[in-house]
């Protein structure tokens, strides 16, 4: 049974990630899916998948960051499906450094795109999903409550996300909307944000150990679990509950690991050309990162009878 047949739903940060991967999940439970990103590339290349499990799929350029042209792709995206049942709020870009060698235009860009494209989203949204009583599934980050060194700029956004979307909870349960909201804090995900995250010229990242990060897959289950049945808040990783145990009961010691990890952190030398996500459109249809991304036993556990697929891992 596809269980959200004759749903309509929008994902923006849809040209790669997470966002391709709960597009395609979306259309094989039977969601038509609008597709809004920068990267054209990376639309018509999701938007061929959703086509394939047999549903209807409306291709939306813009960036979340510029409100004139977001507010017209949400438009013309609800005239095209007659409407939005579902918006998974995805986009996000990132900066890699400490926070002295970050350039200020760095900083408020991921900040504009993270933070402000999401509020902006969600603005634009709204009236239609209180038509249609939908419902809203914000991609945090478990960076909101963990002082993610190296990331400043991301965390900071992150931290702003996870206030505004608790204050807009209480607003919308005080008015009796019928529009749910669901906030998905994933921990370090295996997709080509890591790859293409802003970073002093001739270096990138660190990688990541394997172990380290979930696949965008049992994230992207997460936000179609939630889009089929609404739950507050979902965090995928067991590793980021345990952390975030840590950090309550023994937080001067969390402190003195991520400082650790600031000193230890240190960029490697490329000579490859990667997409800049930050400044220009990176998303090529691509969902996994490479780092052998592992599925998350605590959100199967919690979202089990709502997941995609049967609930596999």
């Amino acid at each position: 049974m596809r269980r959200l047949a004759g749903t309509r739903a929008l994902v923006t940060g849809a040209s790669s990630g997470i966002g391709a991967a709960g597009a395609e999940l979306l259309a094989r439970e039977g969601a038509d899916v609008a597709l809004l990103a920068r990267s054209r590339k990376g639309l018509d290349i999701v938007a061929a998948r959703v086509r394939a499990a047999d549903a209807r799929a409306v291709v939306t350029e813009a960036d979340v960051a510029d409100r004139a042209a977001l507010d017209a792709a949400v438009e013309r995206a609800a005239r095209e499906l007659g409407g939005l049942d579902v918006v998974i709020v995805g986009a996000a870009a990132g900066t890699f450094g400490r926070f002295g060698e970050t350039p200020p235009e760095d900083f408020d860009r991921c900040m504009a795109v993270t933070f402000g494209g999401a509020v902006n989203t969600i603005r634009a949204v709204l009236p239609h999903l209180h038509r249609s009583a939908g419902r809203l599934i914000v991609i945090g980050s478990a960076a909101d409550a963990i002082a993610l060194t190296l990331m400043s700029p991301y965390v900071a956004a992150k931290h702003a996300l996870h206030g505004f979307t608790e204050s807009l909870r209480a607003e919308l349960q005080a008015a009796d909307s019928p529009v749910s909201l669901s906030v998905i804090r994933p921990g370090p995900v295996d997709t080509p944000f890591w790859t293409h995250l802003t970073h002093p010229e001739g270096l990138v990242p660190p990688e990541l150990p394997p172990l380290s990060a979930y696949s965008a897959d049992t994230v992207a289950r997460a936000v179609v679990a939630c889009a089929i049945e609404p739950r507050n808040t979902v965090t995928v990783g067991g590793s980021i509950a345990l952390v975030e145990l840590a950090n309550a009961v023994a937080r001067p010691v969390v402190e003195r690991a991520l400082a650790l990890l600031a000193r230890l952190g240190r960029a490697r030398a490329s000579t490859e050309e990667v997409p800049n996500g930050l400044w220009e459109p990176s998303g090529d249809g691509t969902v996994e990162g490479g780092l052998g991304g592992r599925p998350s036993a605590l959100a199967a556990l919690r979202l089990r009878g709502s997941r995609p697929d049967g609930g596999g891992p």
